[in-house]
């Protein structure tokens, strides 16, 4: 379907303005030109369906271009500073650029030339236009694109816009299809591994408990050396609890070598694993499931000072008597205030850390303990996992559907140009 070129000559009775004298002629691409001639107007307009990236298939806005389609450019921008020919003159203003998102079917009712409808200067100065200037162009433009909305050809010249611009189209819904299609296949993926994760959670849940000795309060005598391997002393350490606030973990009582008081090992159960497989040590008992206690009983005291924090590492390869060589240990000041301690300090506190954690996984019930502490956070895992697999599947149903409707406009774009 193409549009026939046509001219043909009309006279309007435009309020406010007067009779006006229009010559009408059908152009390609869809374009009609408009040559007016009435009290204060003479000049060229051209009405142009607007095929836009993202916009209905069929134009449903149309686009007023200043000036003739001589030489025409699908971008405007490349006549913003430059005449185009026979452009309108409105009161002796000569009037420049376009305006765009005019709706033909339901024109604006005022102020709606936008910025691009200006005063083009010869010295390349593009001026805002005086109010009487723009009352009457908009009134122009409402009596123009009522009459380019009422004409026979409409469809075609629309059609014809479209079928201008439809590889351009086609090309960009296809682009906008695959990247949102690339998107639905990577959170399918993460939808398999968020499923393999609850599942592995589940299995957890499954899993009968297995024994776990209770605390032993035979004092043990435990060397502690440096991360050099010189002796720092010889602590007494006693177990205190086993398996209670926190599942999985241990207290100690420590005393000896510059060192009093108590320590929390355990899995770190922050750790996004269906099994917790690295290690937390907590100075202090806890005695709490919470993460925001910031102050625990029994906080051990180092060369006089009084320490407070925790280490926690993802794996427990690299734990010796010598390794990590250097474990944080803050002096404490108040609830929520500590510096750093010295470095005499840190360097025992980080020999009694590494000395606990070795103790605590050499115990026989080692997997118990792990096990106890994935079944602790086994149901708030349960629930993030569903609600992550809910989410995904939101996400991907979006996707998909956003995919299938640039792919249904690709094919559209494409048929027109059949």
């Amino acid at each position: 379907m193409t549009a026939r070129r046509t001219t043909s000559r009309h006279d309007l009775d435009v309020p406010g303005i007067g009779p006006l004298a229009m010559r009408v002629t059908v152009l390609e691409r869809g374009h009609v030109r408009y040559i007016v001639r009435g009290p204060h107007i003479r000049g060229t307009f051209v009405v142009i369906p607007e095929a836009l990236h993202d916009g209905t298939v069929l134009p449903s806005t149309v686009r007023v271009q200043y000036g003739d389609d001589a030489d025409p450019s699908d971008n405007d921008m490349t006549y913003y500073s430059t005449h185009r020919p026979d452009e309108p003159v409105i009161y002796n203003v000569r009037l420049h650029g376009w305006t765009s998102d005019i709706n033909p079917d339901d024109p604006p009712s005022g102020y709606f030339l936008g910025r691009y409808a200006t005063c083009l200067r010869d010295n390349g100065v593009n001026r805002e236009l005086s109010t009487g200037v723009r009352r009457r162009t908009e009134t122009v433009l409402r009596a123009i694109v009522a009459h380019w909305a009422a004409l026979d050809q409409r469809l075609e010249l629309i059609t014809a816009a479209a079928r201008h611009k439809a590889v351009s189209l086609a090309e960009h819904e296809d682009e906008k299809a695959s990247a949102l299609e690339a998107e639905a296949a990577e959170l399918k993926e993460q939808r398999r591994q968020a499923r393999a994760r609850l599942n592995a959670v589940l299995g957890v849940v499954r899993r009968r408990p297995l024994p776990i000795r209770a605390a032993d309060p035979a004092p043990v005598s435990v060397p502690i050396v440096d991360d050099k391997g010189e002796s720092m002393g010889v602590l007494t350490v006693r177990e205190v609890a086993v398996n209670e606030a926190l599942p999985g973990t241990v207290v100690y009582e420590v005393e000896g070598a510059r060192v009093h008081g108590r320590v929390t090992v355990g899995r770190d159960r922050f750790r996004p694993l269906p099994l917790p497989v690295g290690l937390r040590t907590t100075f202090g008992h806890v005695r709490s499931t919470s993460p925001y206690d910031y102050e625990h009983e029994d906080e051990p005291t180092v060369n006089g000072v009084r320490i407070s924090g925790l280490w926690d590492t993802g794996t427990t390869g690299g734990i010796t008597p010598t390794a990590p060589a250097s474990l944080s240990a803050r002096a404490r000041t108040g609830v929520r205030a500590g510096i750093s301690a010295s470095w005499a300090t840190e360097r025992r506190a980080s020999g009694v850390l590494r000395a606990l954690a070795l103790r605590y996984l050499a115990r026989p019930d080692v997997e118990a303990l792990q096990l106890a502490a994935a079944k602790g956070e086994a149901a708030a895992q349960q629930g993030q996992c569903r609600e992550r697999l809910r989410e995904l599947r939101s996400l991907q149903r979006e996707k998909e559907s956003r995919a299938a409707r640039h792919r249904r406009r690709q094919r559209q774009y494409c048929a027109l140009l059949a």
